[in-house]
């Protein structure tokens, strides 16, 4: 089986439809006996309904994913050559671009028949911006697989700057926000818990999926015994039939025999009176 084909049409579905068409790949994939791509389908987890969005823009307008991906590449690279008035222009252009796409996300989600909501359009502007600076993540949107949000970040953490590159200027280079420590720190304890519930919920989806998968195949076979039972019922009567009919015959044939019977009996009684 082409897992990557298989990828590619679950990640273009509306949320609603993926899950019982992964199931669909995953129990196929079994039926042919092939274990890795049952593991690797079965693995795969609904998107929200914002990556979906957003895989739906990168499959209809390749050149604005391309776009934004250029756009990252320029980021990236103004970075770690700390060039703060580079920085600065694209900062602003990062805005203009995303508030656009964005927008022109939601129309399409529309005109597929997902009304997003504006906690969803938000979330599709934090895709975006997080596209920016997760190179690798932003080819697998562009590719329109995107399969859930990327982590946001502050700033382009972990990018270094380049060998060479002249120590940043606070005018230059924007500095990030600052964090709230106590409010980081309950946000991560409540990414943990959610990460936790997630995964719990998770396990019990794949434990629900193996024991319905043995319940159908159990009822594939119950199909199967009854389906031959049935052609041994209708075997059967055609033989009950056959034999009802050879059984009239056979009483037809001795009702005749003893007619014949009568009249020989009848014959000769007459051929001893007529002597006689």
């Amino acid at each position: 089986m082409d897992v990557d084909a298989v990828i590619f049409e679950l990640y273009g579905l509306r949320p609603a439809d993926f899950t019982a068409a992964r199931d669909a790949h995953a129990a196929r994939a079994r039926r042919e006996k092939d274990a890795a791509a049952a593991a690797a389908i079965g693995a795969l987890r609904r998107p929200t309904l914002a990556v979906w969005a957003a895989n739906l823009l990168a499959r209809s307008h390749p050149d604005r994913a391309e776009a934004l991906l250029r756009l990252g590449a320029e980021l990236r690279r103004a970075y770690r050559e700390l060039d703060g008035a580079q920085l600065r222009t694209l900062s602003h252009e990062q805005h203009r671009v995303i508030a656009a796409l964005a927008g022109e996300t939601e129309q399409l989600a529309a005109g597929a028949g997902e009304q997003l909501r504006e906690t969803a359009v938000r979330e599709i502007e934090g895709i975006f911006h997080g596209l920016l600076a997760d190179e690798e993540t932003a080819r697998q949107w562009a590719a329109g697989c995107l399969r859930k949000a990327p982590t946001a970040a502050v700033g382009f953490e972990g990018l270094e700057p380049a060998p060479g590159a002249a120590p940043r200027r606070t005018a230059d280079v924007p500095a990030p926000p600052a964090v709230d420590e106590k409010r980081a720190a309950a946000a991560r304890e409540e990414a943990a818990e959610a990460s936790a519930a997630l995964q719990k919920a998770e396990e019990h989806l794949t434990e629900a999926s193996v024991a319905r998968d043995r319940a159908e195949a159990a009822a594939a076979d119950l199909r199967g015994e009854l389906a031959a039972l049935q052609e041994r019922v209708e075997a059967a009567q055609r033989a009950a039939q056959e034999a009802k009919r050879l059984h009239r015959q056979a009483e037809q044939a001795r009702a005749k025999a003893e007619r014949s019977a009568e009249k020989a009996a009848r014959r000769l009684a007459e051929r001893d009176r007529s002597e006689g």
